[in-house]
């Protein structure tokens, strides 16, 4: 256990991660007692159990910040280029429906912004003088996002307990810049970039004392859709053209270490690592009403 809390630690202060957040996998049966009302965590084999001690739900905020999604040019289902960095932030708030405090139906509403960052060569259109160590941004607003999922606790045998989640996260802002040879810059008034993601995973947590320290594995799948537009960044020699082909994450699997702080079994404080599909720190904290 002191083995697994140090691999966490290393990784949150080396801040490498990736993609959606698993969060933790007992975060369903971590907290039974409300801000208003108070008990214990409901049995759901209890025939006699009320539906109002048997119902809950929390709120929070979700911060997910990825510093680089491994993504890859989208060659028709073969290998494309690599790109570079891919990064993308999200801030939102945090809503999740409890049942029988083993099942999280879990949405959130917030905003994200994304920056990708490579070798121009990656999106050279047709008759583009792009030339091998070019750079190559695109930069989107801040815009609209939202996520929807579902955890569930499967097993626990004393401090430990065995989970499981899935969920799926979409963003469509609009590129405000993309620059070239950090020189030629053009802001396009009408592309949008499509970000969309479907994860599910499995993890195991051990609770000691208010800290709930956990390990997990996850597997999935990230789409980018630019619509294959031709954009003419620059029109003097060499000219420029780009073609802003559509994207697809390089690796589905990848591993998460994190750990929660309960406070009085009313609120939870969750920070989390992923890697290796992509580099991100994941933050939540939440109140059970």
């Amino acid at each position: 256990m002191k083995r697994l809390i140090a691999l966490g630690l290393t990784l949150l202060t080396c801040g490498a991660a990736y993609a959606l957040p698993l969060g933790n996998p007992s975060e369903a049966s971590l907290m039974c007692d409300g801000l208003f009302f108070e008990g214990p965590c409901a049995d759901f084999c209890d025939p006699c159990v009320d539906w109002c001690d048997a119902l809950s739900f929390r709120v929070g905020f979700y911060g997910d910040y990825v510093f680089n999604r491994h993504m890859e040019i989208d060659n028709n289902h073969n290998k494309g280029d690599n790109i570079e960095h891919f990064e993308l932030y999200t801030n939102a708030g945090y809503l999740a429906f409890n049942a029988w405090d083993r099942i999280d139906i879990f949405a959130t509403l917030g905003a994200t912004n994304f920056r990708l960052e490579t070798n121009a060569v990656s999106f050279a259109g047709p008759g583009s003088g792009a030339v091998a160590g070019d750079r190559f941004v695109i930069q989107t607003e801040t815009d609209f996002s939202w996520s929807i999922g579902a955890r569930g606790t499967l097993y626990e045998c004393g401090c430990c307990s065995f989970g499981i989640e899935g969920q799926y996260f979409y963003a469509k802002p609009d590129i405000s810049r993309i620059t070239s040879r950090d020189l030629d810059a053009v802001y396009p008034g009408n592309l949008e970039l499509k970000y969309h993601e479907w994860q599910v995973g499995i993890g195991i947590s051990y609770r000691i004392w208010n800290l709930v320290p956990y390990f997990g594995a996850k597997w999935s799948g990230a789409k980018v859709d630019m619509g294959d537009a031709v954009v003419a960044v620059s029109a003097i020699t060499p000219v420029f053209n780009t073609l802003l082909s559509d994207l697809e994450n390089r690796f589905n699997g990848g591993y998460v270490v994190g750990v929660s702080l309960i406070d009085c079994e009313k609120a939870s404080l969750t920070v989390e690592a992923r890697y290796p599909d992509e580099k991100a720190v994941y933050v939540n904290g939440q109140f059970r009403f």
